[in-house]
């Protein structure tokens, strides 16, 4: 494991082109929540207010109703928002497989090409992201009912809502979530042929996703932190901040991804891939002196 552990912090320092698909991916989240945002606050207003036969908009009278039929399409909109989220980020991880190959290759890496060489995976890729969702559902329901249950006494409650705790759980959740998906995601990133996991390989990724989601936490944190103190005036500067703190924030991402594509390659028989890019390089070099001295002398003789 520490082998993996190197060789991905090397990768992640040294080829920032891996950054560009998880990136991407948050990039498209922060959009997609921006939208949703946007939806919520149209939808209301399009069901409490109506228009008035003197012109303009006026309030409707039972504005109850209003928010409970708005709130009727902006639920099937969060599931439909979670679940492209979910999606964006497994197309992430494949495409940072594909481009992991193309380093360790030492070919020259493409993103687009990452992105179209997943294609005919798409039907996997889906089934990957319909298995986290449903798995994320069952857990997010099991935890919203110890904290709003009536049967559950009121010290609990305070105590299931610090914090702490709260950060404790996520971690508990990001483990059992891996655990569960752990198999999918490595099958995801092997070639059809070779759909074998072991245990070894499930309790590697396991391990590598819950440290990344404690670092993410405390990356979030860090950044609210400073985004407490930062005053900006412009609109542009607070886009760019915001674009900004997600890429940083989505850093153990790129770091979990390129450790579980290392993860999925070098089970069968390509620990070469796994070798340092300067062993590589030395290893490559040395086997052309000898060939070349070699070929010298067979022509003396």
């Amino acid at each position: 494991m520490k082998e993996l552990w190197n060789r991905t912090f090397e990768l992640f320092r040294r080829r920032l082109v891996l950054w560009v698909p998880c990136s991407l991916a948050a990039i498209l989240m922060l959009g997609l929540g921006k939208l949703e945002k946007a939806e919520i606050h149209w939808l209301y207003r399009l069901f409490a207010t109506r228009r008035s036969v003197l012109g303009g908009d006026v309030p409707v009278e039972d504005l109850a109703q209003a928010q409970h039929r708005a709130r009727m399409l902006i639920f099937p909109l969060g599931f439909v928002k979670e679940f492209l989220e979910i999606c964006l980020f497994v197309v992430a991880l494949a495409a940072t497989k594909n481009l992991v190959c193309m380093v360790l290759k030492e070919q020259r890496p493409d993103t687009i090409a990452a992105v179209r060489g997943i294609l005919p995976r798409s039907r996997e890729i889906l089934l990957l992201s319909l298995k986290y969702m449903a798995v994320l559902l069952v857990f997010g329901g099991v935890l919203i009912l110890l904290g709003t249950s009536p049967l559950t006494p009121e010290r609990i409650h305070e105590f299931l809502l610090s914090k702490a705790l709260v950060y404790g759980l996520g971690l508990v959740c990001q483990a059992c979530l891996a655990w569960l998906l752990m198999p999918a995601a490595i099958r995801l990133l092997r070639s059809p042929d070779n759909p074998t996991i072991s245990a070894q390989d499930r309790r590697i990724g396991t391990v590598f996703a819950v440290a990344t989601s404690a670092g993410a936490l405390a990356l979030e944190h860090l950044v609210g932190k400073v985004e407490t103190v930062v005053v900006l005036e412009e609109q542009w500067e607070i886009q760019a901040l915001a674009v900004v703190n997600t890429i940083v924030i989505n850093m153990p991402e790129v770091l979990l991804f390129i450790a579980l594509s290392l993860l999925a390659i070098q089970e069968f028989g390509k620990e070469r891939l796994l070798a340092p890019e300067s062993e590589l390089s030395w290893r490559s070099q040395l086997s052309g002196w000898v060939r070349r001295a070699r070929e010298w002398r067979g022509g003396l003789i």
